[in-house]
């Protein structure tokens, strides 16, 4: 699929199901490697993706192509709130139009740099990021998942 296939645009109430589907199975194969499965199985197996998905739709971005969502992506404030592509989809340009799309819309909020977190051990998003002219600024431990996270800035110039 060429990036001419991919349709990036608001999510509806419509792409709810996909949005689950696209999470659990990115949560799962990222995350996997990164965190203990007693601290995935909630969103796994549980209700908490589905609950987020719920109540968050409303203010996400997607990137579809075929009928199929392959990625999501959800600002709050300065804050890249997640960029998450399945991983089936990597490497494609997907994430990249996803983050411009997210970071051209702090930006124009009025924001001069852009925020986001990642796991410390998530080596393959934190080199994206860098790439995209991201700067580790501190580590923190995120107590939900009980794994060190990096915070990341990007100012805009």
């Amino acid at each position: 699929m060429d990036k001419s296939q991919i349709k990036i645009r608001k999510a509806d109430v419509e792409d709810i199901a996909k949005l689950i589907k696209l999470c659990k199975e990115t949560v799962v194969q990222v995350y996997g490697q990164i965190l203990p499965w007693e601290k995935l199985e909630p969103w796994v197996e549980g209700d908490m993706i589905a609950e987020m998905v719920n109540k968050q739709w409303q203010r996400m971005i997607v990137a579809e192509g075929v009928g199929e969502i392959m990625g999501v992506t959800a600002r709050l404030d300065d804050m890249v709130d997640f960029l998450w592509v399945h991983p089936a989809h990597h490497r494609k340009g997907i994430g990249s139009a996803l983050l411009d799309l997210v970071e051209a819309e702090i930006s124009r909020s009025g924001y001069e740099l852009a925020r986001l977190e990642c796991f410390s051990d998530n080596d393959r998003a934190i080199g994206f990021y860098q790439a995209k002219g991201y700067k580790p600024l501190c580590e923190e431990m995120d107590e939900e998942a009980g794994a060190l996270k990096k915070v990341m800035t990007k100012t805009f110039h």
